[in-house]
């Protein structure tokens, strides 16, 4: 399976991930991964970064709420679409890029 191919499974899903992870049915994100996660980093107020996989966005804006400057990728439009979703109801300054992370964009991509 090429990175193409896996682009397209989770576009075939996003509606259903977007839907279940934003009612609380990622349980595993939302109790240990995300928390484990954000308790290892510094303090990110002023940094730039880049969310590589964001999906459709949930640490991404949590990164942008903690006053990072993110610019957040993802191999399937429809999850950007999602997280485009979610940043003009509530915008943070995020920049949301359809791209894989085996063939990334621009390098001056985060700044």
């Amino acid at each position: 399976m090429d990175h193409e191919e896996v682009g397209r499974y989770w576009n075939a899903n996003a509606a259903a991930w977007a839907t279940l992870a934003r009612a609380g049915y990622d349980v595993y994100r939302d109790y240990l991964n995300t928390p484990a996660f954000f308790a290892m980093l510094p303090d990110v107020q002023g940094l730039a970064g880049l969310d590589i996989g964001c999906g459709e966005g949930h640490n991404t804006r949590l990164l942008a709420q903690r006053g990072a400057k993110v610019t957040a990728i993802d191999i399937a439009a429809d999850c950007i679409a999602y997280a485009q979703q979610a940043e003009a109801e509530e915008p943070l300054g995020i920049e949301y890029r359809v791209a894989s992370a085996v063939a990334l964009p621009a390098p001056t991509m985060v700044g």
